[in-house]
């Protein structure tokens, strides 16, 4: 719902800046909704992902930052529908850091974009030879 508002809020800019007014041809009109379309996404991308490197920066610090912040931080992502995974079995989203043994150590959750299915921000891990308190058996928390 959030990028069909932004996509109709920016066909008039787009529409401005092809030049068009009123009677508007088909063409012209879908290529106006097409770049509309375009820069929301590309907008809603780089917001998603500087929302995702904050979590992840303040998901690294021992309190998440406060139960007031990692609250209102979950909300938003939530409210984008990103993911924060820190389910390390997720490897396709994950990059294994260092280390050694069979299990792993989560050091970042990863963040997924549930609206295009793609990676935001890849989490890290690091394998251990022994079962830590932040290993995979974590979960995954949608956000």
């Amino acid at each position: 719902m959030t990028l069909i508002k932004g996509v109709v809020a920016r066909v008039p800019e787009a529409l401005e800046c092809a030049g068009l007014g009123e009677g508007i041809p088909a063409a012209p009109l879908n290529a106006a909704v097409r770049k509309a379309v375009l820069d929301e996404f590309r907008t809603r991308a780089q917001f998603a992902g500087r929302l995702a490197e904050i979590d992840a920066l303040l998901w690294s610090q021992a309190a998440h930052g406060g139960d007031t912040v990692e609250g209102a931080m979950t909300a938003h992502l939530r409210e984008l529908r990103l993911l924060r995974v820190t389910e390390p079995e997720e490897s396709d989203r994950f990059v294994v850091t260092e280390g050694e043994g069979q299990f792993y150590d989560l050091l970042r959750p990863a963040y997924v974009d549930e609206v295009t299915g793609k990676v935001i921000l890849a989490g890290h891990l690091r394998r251990v030879r022994e079962h830590s308190g932040r290993t995979g058996k974590a979960g995954r928390e949608q956000a």
